[in-house]
């Protein structure tokens, strides 16, 4: 069955209102909201659960640690309310240079405390209310009574985990519902590489493929102007690509010399044209839909 999401990455809260009702409309089934220090994921959805009768919510992604685990699973559970059941709670872990801009803290093993965050969220979500929550993890120590705790609308509100590097897609495999994918994942990329790390974690959860659903971003853009396309295409590439932490995926296809003029761009020039310069035509054929 055919089931297309659309990523709404914009400022205007008002507008991102506008075009999930849209999306709807044309019948897409799901539409993200996005999580950066500009764009606050949770309240976008709000907006977007307001304007909307039937398509489902996500946040793609939210960060998993510039928040509480229970602020985290109660702003979940209240925008599963306002959307009547229609929310999906798209977690990722950063980059370290992300965790330590925007939390001012060092998070040495985001795949370890990733793993024990949804621990976290999902015995919050099983107390419904009631009993005691008291949680002795390596990463969290939680205690809280019950009727201060979020009563879900749903106990098995789905969670998908953002993740790109085989250490990570084994843990979203193991631990989550689905994979929130990469927008520099290729095709060739997702079966010789994700999908089998994640079989690894549903073979440790004692899950199979039938139980999990595999999501990913796809770069997208259009103009009159094929050119045009093509360059916003390669900003966008070369700006993801600039992450230390992506280089297995550059290396993956080959694109070494490219990897080491996109991080010359960023880092030393600091010049966005420069970044776009270095993006490959092969990298935009293979990763992204421009024209």
């Amino acid at each position: 069955m055919e089931f297309r999401a659309i990523t709404l990455q914009l400022d205007d809260i008002n507008e991102v209102a506008r075009l999930a009702q849209l999306a709807e409309d044309a019948g897409f089934g799901l539409a993200w909201g996005i999580d950066t220090p500009r764009s606050n994921a949770f309240v976008h959805l709000a907006a977007m659960a307001a304007n909307t009768k039937k398509i489902q919510i996500g946040s793609g992604i939210a960060r998993a640690f510039v928040r509480g685990p229970l602020q985290t699973a109660a702003a979940a559970v209240d925008l599963d309310r306002l959307s009547h059941g229609r929310m999906v709670l798209g977690l990722g872990s950063g980059t370290r240079k992300q965790n330590l801009f925007e939390t001012g803290m060092h998070i040495d093993h985001p795949a370890s405390q990733i793993k024990e965050l949804l621990q976290v969220i999902r015995q919050v979500w099983a107390l419904n209310g009631e009993g005691t929550l008291d949680f002795r993890g390596k990463f969290y120590q939680l205690t809280a009574r019950g009727f201060t705790l979020t009563k879900p609308l749903r106990q098995d509100m789905p969670i998908y985990l953002a993740a790109v590097n085989p250490f990570m897609l084994r843990v979203a495999g193991e631990v989550a519902d689905g994979l929130a994918g990469h927008p520099c994942f290729s095709a060739r990329y997702m079966k010789e590489v994700g999908i089998p790390q994640l079989a690894i974690g549903w073979q440790r959860a004692g899950k199979s493929r039938t139980d999990y659903k595999i999501t990913s971003w796809l770069i997208t853009n259009i103009d009159r102007d094929r050119k045009l396309a093509r360059r916003e295409a390669a900003y966008q590439i070369g700006f993801y690509m600039s992450t230390r932490s992506y280089g297995g995926l550059m290396d993956f296809h080959g694109w070494q010399r490219e990897k080491e003029a996109i991080r010359a761009a960023f880092f030393e020039k600091r010049d966005m044209e420069a970044v776009a310069d270095a993006v490959s035509d092969d990298m935009i054929d293979t990763l992204a839909l421009a024209g």
